[in-house]
Parts: C-alpha cells; sequence; structure tokens
C-alpha cells in the first residue's frame, strides 16, 4: 500500500509541474492531511465548470461523488483522500470545451494541536473588531464592497476598527486580567448596510477586508498564544448574508430554506420540546429567516452539513483556536449540530465549546444542553443567560422569597439539570443586551458587585469590552457597541493608558484585576466545588472550596443598612475557622460575627 501511494505522489507531482496551473475559487482554499475523516467535500467556482470532463492523474485520490449545480460556473466533488496520502497537491484536470485546465489543489501538513480546555480561572474579553480599535485607516473602506462608508456617528454603520487594532492593544487587554479572546465573526459580511456587526457571512473562509486579512488573523492567534492567551471563535450555522454566492449564484438551491414571501422566524426554541407545540410553529422556528438579510441554511443537507463542518475544521486548524462560541444555537436542525459537534470531537476530543441558548428558564436552556448525554455526543456547555437574568434582579430588586438575590439562589439550584455547569460562560451583558451600567441606572457600585460574583462564581466568566472602563448604552445595538475611546487616532480621551482614565474607571479595573488574580493562584477555583446557603434576611452567600480544605465564602448584604451576620450556618465550610482575610481590602474577617456595611460584598479567603 505504502508503494502505491509512494507511486501516486510521483505521478501527481509529475503531472502538476507538466502543465500551468489556473486561477481557481475553491471552498475550502486548502485542507489538511491525515484528517480523521478521509473524505473532502471540493467546491470549485471557475466560469463553466460544471459540465468539465475530470482527468485525475492519481488512482489514490478518488472521487466519491459528483454533485449537480443549477449553476454553470460551480462544482461540487466528494473526494477521498487516504490519512497516509503523501503529497502537498492533489492535481485536476478539467477539460471545458476542449480547453484544459488545472487545478493544484494545496495539500497542507496538519498542525499538531493538544488544546488546553477552558476553565474557571480564564477570563473571556468579548470584543466587536470594528468598534474596539482602527490600527490601519487604509483598509476602512473598499469600493469594491457593497457597504462603501465609514462613518462612526452612525451607529449602525462601520467605524474601522480591525484586527490588527486588537492585537496592538493585548498588552492593555491582558493587564486587566483577560486572557482569552472571543471575537464576534470577522469573516466578511459584504451586505450592504449593518455589515460591521459579522453575523451575515458572505464568504466563510475570507476575513473582511475592512478588519484585514487571514493572515492578519493567524497573526493575532500567534500573537495572543505567545502571551499565554486563548482565542475562541465565533461560528454561524443557522444563516447567512443574502449576498453570499450559496444565495446570490445560488448552485444549490437546497442550501436555503424558502418561503412563497418573506418569513421571518418566530423566536421561539420552546417549540422544539413544548409537548403541545404545533408542527406550523416549529417550521417557522427552524425554517424562517432570523432577518431579510439572512437566509435561513438547510442544515439537513448532507452537502451543506459537510460544508459547514469542514469550514469549522478549517479555522481551528488555520489560525490553532483554541475553543468555539456557537451563535444561536438552538436554531438551526438540532440532528445536524449533534453530528457537527461529534465531527468536531474527532480531532478535538477536549475541546472547549459552548452554545448560545437565548431563552427565558434554565429547563429550557439545560434542554439544549442535556445532563443524560455523552459529552462526546452532544453540547454540554452554554452561555449562562440564566445567570445573567438572575444577576439583573440580584443588585436591583429588594429582598423577597424569590425576589432580589433569592433570584440567583433558585436560578444556580437547578444546577442538577446540566452534566458539567461549572464550564458554562457565565456574563452581565454582551453585544445584544443593555450594558450592565445602565441596567443599574449608572450605579458603578452594583456594577462591582456584580462583577465580584461574576468572577468568583462558578462557571466560566466573560466580561463586555469596555465594561471595564464603565461604558454605557441601553436601546439600539449601534448604542450598545459604541466604540473604545482612544481605539481611533484623534480620539479625545485614550482610555488604553491609566493616567487617561478617570479615577472610577482605574479603580474597577484594579478590582477586576485584584479578584482575577488572586483566584489564578487558589485552590478552590481549579475545582468544580460549590456550596450556597439560603438566602436570609438579604443575605445571600456561596462558597468556593477544593478537597484540599482551600475554601472561600463570597457574601452579600443586599439590605440597604448594616448587618451582623451569625455564622454558625457556614460551618460546613468554615470548619470552626476563627479568621480569614476580605481579598477586596486585605483587611482580616472574624468569623464568629461578620460585620456587614449596606450593599457589601466580601469575598473572604478561607485558606
Amino acid at each position: 500500500m505504502k508503494k502505491i501511494v509512494l507511486l501516486c505522489f510521483i505521478v501527481c507531482i509529475s503531472f502538476a509541474n507538466s502543465m500551468k496551473a489556473q486561477n481557481f475559487q475553491t471552498f475550502p482554499p486548502h485542507w489538511y492531511k491525515g484528517m480523521e475523516d478521509t473524505v473532502l467535500q471540493l467546491i470549485i467556482h471557475q466560469k463553466e465548470i460544471r459540465d468539465a470532463k475530470i482527468n485525475m492523474p492519481s488512482d489514490a485520490i478518488k472521487i466519491l461523488k459528483r454533485y449537480p449545480s443549477s449553476s454553470v460556473d460551480y462544482m461540487m466533488l466528494d473526494l477521498s483522500i487516504p490519512r497516509n496520502f503523501l503529497g502537498n497537491i492533489i492535481p485536476i484536470e478539467f477539460i471545458i470545451k476542449k480547453k484544459k485546465l488545472l487545478l493544484k489543489y494545496e495539500l497542507k501538513e496538519k498542525p499538531f494541536l493538544k488544546k488546553p480546555i477552558l476553565n474557571q480561572t480564564d477570563l473571556i474579553y468579548l470584543i466587536m473588531p470594528d468598534r474596539f480599535a482602527n490600527d490601519d485607516v487604509t483598509n476602512d473602506v473598499f469600493e469594491k464592497m457593497e457597504e462603501k462608508t465609514v462613518n462612526r456617528k452612525e451607529p449602525f454603520g462601520r467605524h474601522g476598527g480591525d484586527l490588527k487594532g486588537i492585537e496592538n492593544n493585548l498588552t492593555y487587554i491582558q493587564s486587566v486580567g483577560f486572557n482569552t479572546l472571543w471575537l464576534t465573526p470577522f469573516q466578511e459580511n459584504n451586505e450592504p448596510e449593518a455589515s460591521y456587526h459579522g453575523y451575515a457571512i458572505t464568504d466563510h473562509y475570507k476575513t473582511d477586508p475592512r478588519f484585514g486579512t487571514n493572515n492578519d488573523y493567524k497573526n493575532l492567534s500567534t500573537a495572543a498564544h505567545a502571551r499565554g492567551m486563548k482565542m475562541v471563535i465565533d461560528l454561524v450555522f443557522n444563516h447567512i448574508g443574502d449576498q453570499h454566492w450559496m444565495v446570490k449564484d445560488m448552485p444549490f438551491p437546497n442550501f436555503i430554506h424558502r418561503f412563497d414571501t418573506f418569513t421571518r422566524t418566530n423566536y421561539r426554541a420552546n417549540t422544539l420540546l413544548d409537548p403541545y407545540a404545533s408542527s406550523y410553529d416549529k417550521k417557522i422556528f427552524t425554517e424562517g429567516w432570523f432577518d431579510k438579510r439572512m437566509p435561513d441554511l438547510n442544515m439537513k443537507d448532507p452537502a451543506l452539513a459537510r460544508y459547514m463542518i469542514q469550514q469549522t475544521l478549517w479555522w481551528m486548524y488555520y489560525a490553532e483556536i483554541d475553543a468555539i462560541r456557537i451563535d444561536t444555537y438552538t436554531y438551526p436542525d438540532q440532528e445536524f449540530m449533534k453530528l457537527w459537534y461529534q465531527a468536531i470531537r474527532e480531532e478535538f476530543p477536549e475541546m472547549s465549546i459552548f452554545g448560545e441558548i437565548w431563552e427565558h428558564a434554565v429547563p429550557l436552556q439545560s434542554y439544549f444542553a442535556p445532563k443524560d448525554k455523552r459529552y462526546d455526543q452532544e453540547m454540554q456547555n452554554v452561555l449562562d443567560f440564566q445567570f445573567c437574568f438572575a444577576m439583573d434582579e440580584f443588585v436591583n430588586q429588594d429582598f423577597g422569597w424569590t425576589e432580589g438575590v433569592s433570584k440567583l439562589y433558585y436560578s444556580l439550584s437547578q444546577d442538577f439539570l446540566y452534566k458539567d455547569p461549572f464550564h458554562h460562560v457565565t456574563f452581565l451583558d454582551n453585544h445584544d443586551l443593555d450594558r450592565f451600567l445602565s441596567q443599574v441606572n449608572e450605579d458603578a457600585s452594583k456594577l462591582k458587585v456584580a462583577l465580584g460574583m461574576l468572577l468568583t462564581m462558578r462557571g466560566i466568566p466573560c466580561i463586555f469590552y469596555g465594561t471595564e472602563v464603565l461604558m454605557k448604552g441601553k436601546g439600539s445595538h449601534g448604542i450598545i457597541r459604541e466604540d473604545f475611546s482612544g481605539g481611533w487616532p484623534g480620539d479625545a480621551i485614550n482610555k488604553f493608558d491609566a493616567k487617561n482614565r478617570s479615577k472610577e474607571e482605574n479603580e474597577l479595573i484594579n478590582y477586576i484585576s485584584k479578584i482575577q488574580n488572586w483566584k489564578k493562584s487558589h485552590p478552590a477555583f481549579n475545582e468544580s466545588k460549590m456550596m450556597q446557603f439560603i438566602p436570609q434576611d438579604g443575605i445571600y452567600a456561596f462558597a468556593r472550596y477544593s478537597v484540599s480544605g482551600s475554601a472561600a465564602l463570597i457574601i452579600y448584604n443586599s439590605n440597604k443598612e448594616a448587618k451582623n451576620i451569625n455564622t454558625i450556618r457556614f460551618q460546613d465550610i468554615l470548619k470552626n475557622k476563627t479568621s480569614g482575610k476580605n481579598i477586596l481590602n486585605e483587611k482580616g474577617i472574624d468569623l464568629k460575627i461578620i460585620s456587614m456595611d449596606a450593599k457589601e460584598l466580601m469575598i473572604i479567603d478561607l485558606k
């Protein structure tokens, strides 16, 4: 067998060198040797290629299937590539109207990637590339693209932020305490309006040129890894932009869900589990378009399913990504999502994957991360919207049986529905929600309490860019997603520089950094162990602890007056310890009776 593969390798090289290669557009642009799945789906865009005759000089590479295309300019093939294939080029000869064209399709060595999973000592920084920092003003506008302007005064327009702007500010990001970057989609969004947000992709394999190049994205990942940081890629499987070639050229019509008239999704994921749901409502949820410019993808189509799996794997290897966030996880066909998940697990058995499940009850959220399924069969970790909603009430409402701090208590008590809630990604707000500071009427003390809870609670915390410098915004997405001050040449205030920030802003950055640095070295936060205590008299407390005996007690007094707290009911954690240290002010704490000011949060180290 080895001799046959070697002989085919020699034949391929000889054939490739004998003809001049032509320019083709291929999806994916190149592939990798030694993949677990030996089938490569190759889509080729070339004038009048659909009906071309094909000559494969290598006996080792076989055409398994040739798909019909509605466009004469597209061809889709399934190729079988032996796992031990030695060549770096797959030459394919096409004969179009007696003219011979040669495609030299590149196979690269698959990098060895043993990626560390995201853990509870990580801190994720969520960035919208267009709104963070603009390093290269020359790539702000491209005349050949649909949206031809950049205007920072237009909330829904492009503002010019790019990947190099993020890379140039990694020192700042790391200084706050963040060690993981999650960028909203950076791939091409060639839409005529609101193309800045990234969720209407028009080319899955190409970085939007206004953000930079594929190489710029790879360089950002390399620079982050050199600092010991991690990268999360944001992937969209439910929809694409209506300027995508799948829609404009429509070579494979079955890829897109279509209706006689525009039909929007009803946004009701509960139709998938509601025992009384109608089939019509389910269909509208899964097949309706997310927006007028976001055609819905038919993930039941096996060819499209393979395409979306391959583009995921391509980016994972190309940029050496550490984790995946899945946009609108509940909307695509759930059988496809299982298939996708299993395919990624074959290549990356321990890859961190978490999905957006924007629902309004713990059982709904937990349905999509089932407790009783194997970790390698279905997605287990989620963006924890239930924690987010609970924290809003936690700091804003007065104490009650189910209100205020009790809301968080009841939400967390339902964690039995999950397999691994300690690896859910927790957050206070994001690019789709009002900024938390605005939700609490710009009360920075409430924001600090919420951040203290976020950083010490079970799960992997995520903070939206600018929260650390008290950015606010409420209402439309354009307001929520304002620019980071100092990211653009000529900005009046550069908040990347401590001397240009207010006292309150620097205090908040130091607060985040202090908790994060303490937490990273504390054994209790490396283990999935937590205990919470019933809210009483407006007091909520929980503990993080380890089998070795290290522990931390976090207490919040939600009352409007000071309280003295008898700690007898915390003895499961205190174990007769008499003193600890409040890490927020470095003061010693008498653990017999804890005295707390009104609205005070204490993080007590019990090591």
